[in-house]
């Protein structure tokens, strides 16, 4: 018994080629990595680092949101924080204790960049830090530049 449409006696028979095959004589290349891709760094906080951290957003939300019409997340404030601190590296203090609260914020990082701190030549490397304990020790160091009386403008 044959089928109305003859192309599924072809499936029957197995006459039908796959499609999904690649075309012969062409090499695959790897596509090429965007440049504004990012890198998502997860940062232990405290208590009072995260307050602090909280305090500054809301402070410098409404001259964020002058200066590019955005609103302001607490990631991207901690993420111009960290690219502030990783541009002056002379304000970063390397003698915080550091401990694994189990309680996180993020930053998001161009790759270039993280690749400064978590790279093969990077910061962590240099100290012999872990990539999340030399984020967390930069952005501490940020807040700790903050309360000394650092101008939000100039992370913004």
């Amino acid at each position: 018994m044959s089928s109305l449409n003859p192309i599924f006696d072809e499936i029957k028979s197995n006459k039908v080629s796959k499609s999904n095959s690649q075309p012969k004589g062409k090499p695959t290349k790897p596509r090429k990595e965007r440049s504004d891709k990012t890198q998502n760094c997860k940062l232990p906080v405290d208590h009072i680092l995260h307050m602090q951290l909280r305090r500054y957003v809301k402070l410098a939300y409404s001259l964020y949101m002058k200066k590019t019409g955005k609103p302001l997340s607490q990631t991207k404030f901690n993420t111009l924080l960290l690219r502030y601190v990783l541009n002056h590296q002379d304000i970063i203090n390397w003698d915080w204790p550091y401990k694994d609260s189990k309680r996180y914020m993020h930053t998001n990082l161009l790759k270039s960049e993280h690749r400064e701190i978590g790279g093969p030549y990077g910061l962590a490397i240099q100290k012999g830090f872990s990539d999340r304990k030399t984020v967390y020790i930069m952005i501490k160091s940020g807040v700790q530049w903050l309360e000394r009386g650092g101008d939000l403008e100039k992370i913004i």
